[in-house]
């Protein structure tokens, strides 16, 4: 009689892009320690709200709440109330939301490929629209102003002052920009009246002492008897006027202050936020906001207000021939994915457009299958990405060099998949980071274990079968991580002390691959014993010996009992085994012990082993 340990950590393998054949596990994670394996129950998922309903788009976190949308409406969730709150509606997208929050939490801003919206720290929504005025340029700065000048708008409620240094007009700050402008308004420069007012000041003094400075201005020019010629107001300290230039003679009467300001040109620009199609992805960087279009152009707002955006505040993806697919940040880096090329891009701090510049030592010949599958996260990203050669595969940045992640086995699922509609989240949880990468379209839910180096799958049930693993968003909240559901509005968190899914059960199953111990001599089996921990629960024990087409019906093993065992498990030549457990219980589980004899003479052979972990 010859023993043998089958782990019950089965890495992913596949031969056709499904899981039904060759070995796999599901819902759950693999934790090693001093060369052991185990095979531990994935975190169970408790329900604390309803949100909407209808398909969700996003979710994140802003300012100590949680916000989400679902249908194209966007609400506001209190993580310690779980009170709901609607914010009011985006325009009609299919497509998921992205979002960043800005410095100090100012605001929050997201698209949806369709529109940019901005959360503010009240809770006030609002559309990022094209009818403010955003910038007013400085065409011609004039000459001899005052500082008492002001400015007025042809039409609308806009505001700005102007700012004068020399008797030029050098900046102009915008106090209100303004609403429901269809086109640009023009702006008058208005000068300070003329003031008249009586003066005396004695000869060789550059200060004269009115009867009232009321309406004088620093900059103004000053005529009457005494005062020298192109005098000009350059101080005032109460009713006492500083000039420019001495006095020639005694001053006294009527005194006049003017300003001589003319030729000054300043053209006010409506706000120009891009228009959509955007690609997936919003970046922050450096107190910009940033967007990329699917005509290769990454858009920026105004540094410090992604209220206001500039039409000429872009750069274009254009070092390659390639179409843009999503953009992410990475370290002090916003990286731009195309179809099959990826290109970096830094602050280079430019005064006139776009403040980036492309790092083109870092371009890689790698781009991006679904700008959706992008994730950026612990120093670096993650994506599945495509070349010109065509295959798909799972990178991530290691510094700014690729790193692919995923098997030959996984590539099989992604190439399986059209990849037209994917989503995916970092999790991190007792050790372990986790990319959790859903294909819609292939029902099927991904895991890569960033510590251990291992793929699982995940999977959700809904009374009546497995599907994928439905919560599809995630936000970090009050140090507690929730998750969105894809399907029914439902919000969760990811509960470590709990073992189902919102009273459903988790499918906790491992599938080997096909095992013939050496020999395809045909084996008896007797004893077999899973070797773990104890739960008040059960194991169900399956097998097929025909290559995964069917299975045997499932033997139930008592997993708290003194010794988790059956007996005459039948013959086979070649064997794949399946256990699974859905009972609530935690459970960390190391191996299945098997006896087994050859149906033929020489039974002292040796065969069998110690639990051989698969890498």
């Amino acid at each position: 009689m010859a023993t043998e340990r089958i782990a019950l950590t089965q890495p992913i393998d596949s031969r056709t892009g499904s899981f039904a054949t060759d070995a796999y596990c599901a819902n759950v994670y693999f934790d090693s320690s001093n060369g052991k394996r185990d095979f531990v129950k994935r975190p169970g998922l408790t329900k604390v709200a309803t949100v909407g309903s209808g398909t969700a788009q996003g979710l994140t976190s802003y300012n100590g709440n949680l916000i989400s949308v679902i249908n194209n409406t966007v609400y506001k969730v209190n993580p310690s109330t779980y009170a709901v709150t609607n914010l009011g509606s985006t325009s009609s997208s299919t497509s998921q939301s992205y979002f960043v929050n800005t410095f100090l939490s100012t605001y929050c801003f997201f698209h949806n490929k369709v529109n940019g919206y901005l959360i503010n720290q009240s809770g006030t929504l609002s559309t990022i629209n094209n009818t403010t005025v955003v910038a007013i340029s400085v065409d011609n700065s004039g000459v001899n102003y005052s500082t008492g000048i002001t400015l007025s708008f042809s039409t609308g409620s806009a505001a700005a002052t102007a700012t004068v240094v020399g008797g030029n007009i050098t900046t102009v700050t915008i106090t209100n920009a303004g609403s429901g402008y269809s086109s640009a308004p023009t702006c008058t420069i208005n000068l300070p009246a003329t003031q008249t007012p009586t003066g005396t000041g004695s000869a060789g003094f550059y200060t004269v002492a009115v009867s009232s400075a009321s309406g004088i201005y620093t900059g103004m020019f000053v005529t009457g008897t005494g005062v020298a010629p192109n005098a000009m107001v350059t101080n005032i300290s109460g009713t006492t006027i500083t000039l420019n230039i001495a006095n020639t003679a005694t001053v006294s009467g009527t005194l006049t202050f003017q300003d001589l300001g003319s030729s000054g040109v300043l053209t006010p620009a409506l706000n120009s936020f891009p228009t959509g199609p955007f690609v997936s992805g919003a970046v922050f960087l450096d107190n910009y906001v940033f967007v990329g279009t699917t005509n290769n152009r990454i858009y920026n707002s105004n540094v410090g207000d992604p209220t206001q955006w500039n039409a000429l505040s872009f750069i274009s993806f254009e070092q390659t021939g390639d179409t843009l697919i999503g953009i992410a940040k990475h370290l002090n880096y916003l990286i731009a994915y195309g179809s099959y090329t990826t290109q970096f891009f830094y602050d280079n701090a430019n005064p006139v457009g776009s403040p980036l510049a492309v790092a083109p030592s870092y371009t890689m010949e790698i781009g991006c299958a679904n700008g959706d599958s992008l994730v950026s996260t612990s120093n670096t990203v993650i994506w599945v990405a495509v070349t010109k050669t065509y295959g798909k595969s799972v990178y991530l940045l290691d510094g700014v060099s690729p790193v692919k992640i995923s098997t030959s086995h996984i590539d099989r699922h992604l190439e399986a998949d059209p990849l037209t509609h994917v989503a995916a989240y970092v999790y991190k949880m007792s050790g372990h980071t986790l990319y959790i990468l859903t294909l819609y379209n292939t029902n099927k839910t991904l895991v890569y274990d960033l510590d251990d180096k291992m793929w699982y799958t995940w999977t959700s049930y809904n009374g009546s079968s497995e599907n994928y693993f439905v919560p599809t968003f995630y936000a970090n909240a009050n140090n507690t991580p929730y998750c969105l559901n894809n399907n029914t509005g439902s919000l969760y968190y990811f509960n470590t002390n709990v073992y189902q899914d919102d009273g459903q059960p988790i499918y906790c199953r491992s599938v080997t691959d096909i095992r013939d111990n050496g020999t395809t001599k045909r084996k008896f089996y007797g004893r077999l014993e899973i070797i773990g921990d104890k739960v008040a629960g059960n194991m169900y024990i399956s097998h097929s010996g025909n290559d995964y087409a069917s299975y045997s019906t499932p033997r139930v093993v008592n997993l708290n009992a003194p010794r988790a065992q059956v007996y005459l498990s039948g013959a086979d030549r070649r064997r794949s085994w399946q256990f699974l457990c859905y009972d609530n219980v935690p459970l960390r589980l190391d191996s299945a012990e098997i006896d087994f004899r050859l149906g033929e003479m020489d039974q002292e052979q040796s065969v069998g082993s110690g639990t051989q972990y698969k890498k």
